[in-house]
């Protein structure tokens, strides 16, 4: 099933919003349900009245539809997230009125349905709060390594191997590169990389690299090509693993891989929370799809979709 409305992707100035209308009588006459919760077309009304008084839904039938649409998602949205030990709480709607109003200092939260706005948003920051509670932040990596290299690009293996026997009958790795190299930005160089944190390189590169010793050559193919790498120095930014460096580029290549670290680490957190999210509107999608109820005033309730369309299925 599609991925109809990311729930990590709502913005605050969205223009279809929320209310949970539960408690409403026996009498209320109902425009939708979703798994008991209700929805009244006094409420629908009040949001979307119009003037015309032959239209006995009160409403345009495409805008109550897309508004009775995102109702029925965000309702079982913030249902799931209850099933999840997670409430849609008073502070959540303050945080919302926060947000809104630094963004749109013009904003009221009353007026012009600006309270289902807050509560919208106050279902997002719930989730949101739901998926880092389920994934805390990353602990500290520790640092990540360096390497120190050169490489000439070439098209084939059997090109590599030429390369490498040129390097093991004493040819110069730096004439080679400019000669040889399909690389034209190392190439011009000698082939020099430079030192780089670890991750900077392709996956088979790296994997070649990092498990060669310093002054060794190795060969490593990737999507670019057959990469011959002379490893000069290679781990943790320290004198003993890269003697040819001075105090103050280790310094510098410390930081840095304390940086980068941290930053991946973040990133992973925040992926495995983005997933966890997607998952939480897939099992919304698939659950609570068979428990939608709708008006017929107002459209039919298609749950391949999870929306309400203007014609009979079928």
């Amino acid at each position: 099933m599609s991925l109809v409305r990311p729930i990590a992707a709502v913005g605050a100035a969205a223009a279809t919003v929320l209310i949970l209308a539960t408690g409403c009588g026996a009498s209320a006459d109902v425009a939708a349900e979703v798994a008991g919760v209700e929805y009244t077309v006094d409420d629908l009304d009040d949001y979307l009245a119009t003037s015309d008084p032959d239209n006995s839904a009160r409403a345009p039938r495409e805008a109550a539809a897309l508004w009775l649409s995102d109702w029925v998602f965000f309702s079982a949205v913030e249902l799931e997230l209850a099933e999840r030990g997670m409430a849609v709480s008073n502070g959540h709607e303050a945080r919302a009125v926060a947000e809104m109003t630094q963004a749109d200092p013009a904003f009221i939260p009353g007026a012009g349905g600006g309270d289902v706005a807050v509560h919208q948003r106050a279902i997002v920051l719930a989730a949101l709060e739901w998926a880092e509670r389920e994934v805390p932040g990353a602990p500290g990596t520790g640092p990540l390594r360096h390497l120190c290299s050169r490489h000439i690009l070439v098209a084939s293996q059997a090109e590599a191997d030429a390369v490498a026997a040129l390097l093991d009958a004493g040819e110069e790795f730096g004439f080679l590169a400019i000669e040889l190299s399909l690389d034209p930005g190392s190439g011009s160089l000698g082939g020099d990389l430079g030192c780089v944190v670890e991750g900077s390189f392709v996956a088979p590169f790296e994997a070649a690299a990092y498990t060669a010793e310093p002054g060794a050559v190795v060969v490593a193919e990737s999507q670019f090509g057959f990469h011959v790498i002379e490893v000069i120095s290679s781990g943790p930014a320290t004198p003993e693993n890269h003697p040819q460096l001075d105090a103050e580029q280790l310094d510098f290549m410390a930081e840095n891989a304390e940086l980068a670290a941290a930053e991946r680490a973040q990133t992973a957190v925040q992926d495995e929370r983005q997933q966890l999210l997607i998952e939480l509107q897939e099992n919304v999608l698939e659950s609570y799809a068979p428990r939608v109820r709708i008006d017929e005033r107002y459209g039919y309730w298609d749950p391949e979709q999870f929306r309400v369309v203007l014609e009979p299925l079928g």
